[in-house]
């Protein structure tokens, strides 16, 4: 175990520090402590939101030189984060990636036999694997109540219409790998890959089936809709249908960034909860509906699993301070995984074509 809270130096100033890393380290003082920001800008952003007692710097070379670093966190643009991390690892420094973990899988591949050899923690922040909804779906799935899967669709909506005046960030900067799959795209495929895939095999949902069971993933910044899908999930005793997406980002834009990630943030309240449809007759007292083809569904209102994003924190601090990288809930060979899917959709939207995964 350490003596000492790991110290974490992070690489970018902007809203993944304030808003998601900060809070979590703040909760977790007794585990973490933030020295030092990368700020190339020399803006003075860093100070702003940390405060005078965090050490800010504008090279790289001042956060890998310094023996004070335990922890490098990379939240800097897609294609920096493989020869920032390569940096890092070689100082002997463990690594927390922004995803995507890289903006290839053979740099990802590198980065991971590269960590391996140095004996350093290597893992990638896909905290949404905390998301309420995500959670919740995982808890949906395991109780059966659905029966056999026979599809599942993923969709990450907003309407945010930039007004002619917004100056682009670099996320929405043309660019190779600035495209939205491997941001929000990175999150989505990565809960697709948790629930149906284990060790790169995927795993089967409809029994003895030769019809392949599909899944969807989406994702638009222009849905002009009042109330954006999140899961529909059907099957063949039911299905599960959620609105709304986890209600921790939000919330944590709306608070101080020097303030402890609070107690309950990721808890929904009840009118966002998704609704599973039972495919069966009602008994007495409970509510039901009858289908356009004359079948009958028991509507249940789910409750929403509380998201918590400090989780992956924990997760992380449990790895590097036990020095046993199983114990990683996000594991560098999963974001490979991710990676291989990311890449062989983008090959196969050039060429036009359906391609397997294992074509890549």
């Amino acid at each position: 175990m350490p003596t000492h809270p790991i110290r974490v130096a992070v690489l970018g100033s902007g809203m993944s520090l304030t808003v998601f890393h900060r809070p979590s380290l703040l909760y977790h003082k007794d585990k973490y402590t933030l020295h030092s920001v990368l700020e190339r800008s020399g803006q003075g952003e860093a100070t702003r939101v940390c405060g005078e007692g965090v050490k800010v710097v504008k090279t790289l070379d001042g956060i890998t030189n310094d023996p004070e670093v335990d922890l490098v966190v990379i939240s800097t643009p897609n294609n920096t984060h493989y020869p920032f991390a390569k940096t890092a690892i070689e100082a002997g420094k463990h690594v927390l990636l922004e995803k995507p973990m890289c903006v290839t899988v053979a740099h990802a591949i590198e980065l991971t036999e590269l960590a391996e050899e140095k004996g350093v923690i290597l893992s990638v922040y896909q905290n949404r694997r905390w998301d309420s909804d995500f959670l919740t779906v995982l808890e949906v799935l395991s109780s059966g109540r659905l029966g056999e899967l026979v599809d599942f669709t993923s969709s990450y909506d907003k309407y945010l219409p930039l007004p002619p005046t917004h100056k682009l960030g670099w996320k929405e900067s043309p660019g190779e790998y600035n495209d939205a799959i491997y941001g929000l795209g990175s999150h989505t495929i990565d809960q697709i890959y948790v629930l149906f895939v284990h060790d790169g095999t995927l795993l089967r949902t409809r029994g003895h089936s030769t019809t392949p069971f599909v899944v969807t993933v989406g994702s638009r910044i222009l849905s002009s809709l009042p109330h954006q899908e999140r899961f529909i999930i059907r099957g063949t005793l039911g299905s599960y249908v959620k609105y709304g997406i986890d209600p921790q980002e939000g919330r944590l834009k709306r608070i101080d960034s020097s303030t402890v990630l609070p107690e309950g943030c990721g808890t929904e309240s009840e009118s966002s909860w998704g609704h599973i449809y039972e495919c069966r007759a009602p008994v007495e007292g409970e509510k039901s509906i009858e289908g356009s083809d004359g079948a009958q569904f028991v509507i249940h209102k789910y409750k929403s699993v509380p998201g918590n994003y400090n989780a992956l924190y924990a997760n992380l601090y449990e790895a590097i301070s036990s020095g046993d990288k199983s114990k990683l809930a996000v594991k560098p060979e999963q974001a490979i995984d991710v990676l291989r899917i990311i890449e062989i959709g983008q090959k196969a939207a050039k060429e036009e074509r359906i391609l397997r995964v294992s074509e890549t």
